[in-house]
């Protein structure tokens, strides 16, 4: 799985066209339920032919427009490699989708834009996490969320194993002895224990160079999971800003990957919720001053100029309507209509873009008992 970055979904969201649909659903990885993501994404195809139609496209162009979405819904390999959740976006220009660690609602959305909202808890303070498991037999790089985890392939120049290390530099020490003719060197067992934990730092450096590479860009927490001894040696040659401090302790070998997942997610939980509370009570002491809002009409102009701060949102919850760019207007429809984006989407997806911050979370966890509430930076 390819890392799904902020800039991919920005893309996503400036797309315009007549007919963009957006479905979400949530998937399984194993068992038998696994069957039931074909079945939930062949009903939510019915619902988007509807409003397709609604909008006045006719059965044929429908039929053509959705033909590679029913291709996937009737392909049972594709059923058996999933994660938690399943996004697939398809307008006549661009067709893709994305399986990732979070388990969305089902949902359909037609309109000239591509909804991205229910992406965004993958970007926001509590939504994302990597997880780095050490063996000497193998290394497992994961995206995590708070919900699951999905593996991603680290760069392929990043050994996948000690052996795989092993054989990377024997050809790199054999080129140098053929070179310069150095002879073979025998150690007692002080130095070969050193030479032991100096090959393993080497080793983890090649690892963090993958990882460095991969997440040059991102902010969000990385935790190791290894046995004690590898811990401080991975800190040595670390180079991503973002390591936590606790990690997964203990052989990760025989444990399931959303088993770690979830004890990582325990370690993280304090500072996330943390961060949120903080945030949740900075709104509060600054309620009824300028600097705050619950009203969409000034949140989502402020946070399309960059004056949004920190911004909560209902993750589920939708506030149809439109914004002009020219005039600052925000128009707001109790019913979605041709043309209407989801308004809570546009300023999630602005704030991000301006380096603020976002918090998606449920509607009882929205400061100010709302559907949005902003912190604005002056």
């Amino acid at each position: 799985m390819e890392l799904l970055r902020l800039e991919q979904v920005k893309k996503l969201s400036e797309q315009r066209g007549e007919f963009c649909v957006s479905i979400y659903l949530p998937t399984d990885r194993a068992g038998v339920e696994v069957k039931q993501g074909a079945i939930r994404l062949k009903n939510l195809l019915k619902q988007a032919e509807q409003e397709l139609a609604s909008f006045g496209m006719r059965t044929p162009e429908i039929r053509k427009l959705l033909e590679p979405v029913h291709e996937l819904a009737e392909n049972a390999g594709f059923w058996q490699y999933q994660a938690d959740g399943l996004a697939i976006f398809r307008s006549p220009e661009r067709f893709g989708y994305y399986r990732l660690p979070l388990k969305f609602q089902e949902l359909v959305v037609v309109s000239d834009r591509f909804h991205v909202k229910p992406l965004l808890r993958l970007f926001t303070e509590d939504g994302r996490f990597y997880l780095l498991t050490l063996r000497k037999n193998e290394i497992h790089f994961f995206l995590c969320s708070r919900f699951g985890l999905r593996e991603l392939e680290l760069p392929a120049t990043t050994p996948k194993s000690l052996q795989d290390y092993r054989r990377i530099v024997g050809v790199q020490k054999q080129e140098v002895v053929h070179k310069e003719g150095a002879p073979l060197a025998y150690h007692g067992h002080g130095e070969r224990a050193e030479d032991d934990k100096e090959e393993l730092r080497d080793f983890f450096r090649y690892i963090d160079k993958g990882v460095h590479e991969l997440l040059r860009s991102e902010t969000a927490p990385l935790v190791l999971a290894a046995v004690d001894y590898y811990v401080p040696i991975y800190r040595e040659v670390n180079s991503y800003p973002h390591l936590a401090e606790a990690a997964v302790t203990g052989s990760p070998v025989g444990r399931r990957p959303e088993e770690l997942q979830e004890e990582a997610w325990r370690l993280l939980e304090p500072h996330f919720r943390q961060q949120r509370a903080k945030a949740a009570a900075r709104f509060q002491e600054l309620a009824g001053s300028p600097r705050t809002s619950n009203d969409v009409r000034a949140i989502v102009p402020a946070a399309y100029n960059g004056k949004v701060e920190e911004l909560f949102v209902a993750v589920d919850e939708q506030i149809w309507g439109h914004f002009n760019p020219d005039t600052q207007e925000v128009h707001i429809h109790e019913q979605r209509q041709i043309g209407d984006a989801d308004l809570l989407d546009f300023a999630a997806i602005q704030t991000l873009v301006h380096r603020g911050r976002v918090f998606a979370v449920s509607p009882g966890e929205v400061p100010g008992g709302n559907h949005v509430a902003a912190i604005f930076r002056y």
